[in-house]
């Protein structure tokens, strides 16, 4: 996707589900046949530090919050923090972009998704703490977190879309714990790229190479500009063609 088209996004207006009920400072959109509650979009927009229930009490019935919806915090630019509970399964598509003051993020054990966007543009975020029941982390998910300085990927995680750190110009560490996942975030250099079937195939920062890697595909590290440093395990056997060509 073309930045212009990410910028147009970015700013595109968002209003609350005309469906959706305030409880407890926070809107929700609520499901009677599941008893299911998703978290929504604030027409004044949420500020300051905001803790998310694990359910929520409505005209008698009991809702358990599993989803932070799409939009639901989104240009949230006063927005401090966020406690997400261990009920909620799902971050939606651009759920947090551009809340530029929110400064850390504990993603709990229980969400398995984080959808595309889901971060983009908290330009204040510098810690990120991903859950261990976490499968997926989507394109552009913490895309332009200019202030994001190391991330842990949990081996629970088997995909990360393209580009999910792209423009993460503070980025110095991404530590993998599984050398089987799959990676794809070639964009702008910022980020291990692809380690499928035991194979290393593009990365571009001090990075830790778990010993389940037996091969360092070719370009894996070309053109890394800010690399200062790299440990090859001893499981690799095989380093490809121009792996580290251009790191000046």
């Amino acid at each position: 996707m073309k930045r212009a088209l990410l910028f147009i996004l970015l700013f595109l207006p968002m209003l609350a589900s005309a469906d959706a009920v305030e409880i407890g400072g926070i809107y929700y959109n609520l499901s009677e046949e599941t008893r299911e509650a998703v978290v929504t979009s604030n027409p004044q927009k949420y500020k300051g530090d905001v803790i998310i229930p694990e359910s929520v009490e409505y005209e008698g019935i009991t809702y358990s919050v599993t989803s932070v919806g799409t939009y639901a915090f989104f240009n949230c630019s006063d927005l401090v923090s966020i406690t997400i509970p261990n009920s909620v399964t799902s971050i939606g598509l651009y759920a947090f972009s551009g809340c530029k003051e929110l400064a850390s993020v504990i993603i709990p054990n229980s969400v398995t998704s984080v959808n595309a966007h889901a971060f983009s543009f908290c330009e204040g975020l510098t810690s990120v703490t991903i859950g261990g029941g976490v499968t997926e982390i989507l394109h552009y998910a913490f895309c332009g977190c200019t202030n994001l300085e190391s991330v842990t990927i949990p081996n629970s995680v088997k995909n990360i879309g393209p580009s999910a750190f792209q423009d993460c110009s503070g980025l110095k560490t991404i530590v993998v714990e599984n050398g089987n996942s799959v990676y794809d975030s070639r964009e702008d250099c910022n980020a291990i790229i692809k380690t499928s079937e035991n194979e290393l195939l593009f990365g571009c920062m001090n990075t830790t190479i778990p010993n389940t890697v037996t091969s360092i595909g070719a370009i894996a590290f070309q053109n890394c500009s800010g690399l200062t440093s790299i440990i090859i395990p001893s499981s690799v056997t095989n380093i490809g063609t121009s792996a580290f060509s251009g790191c000046i």
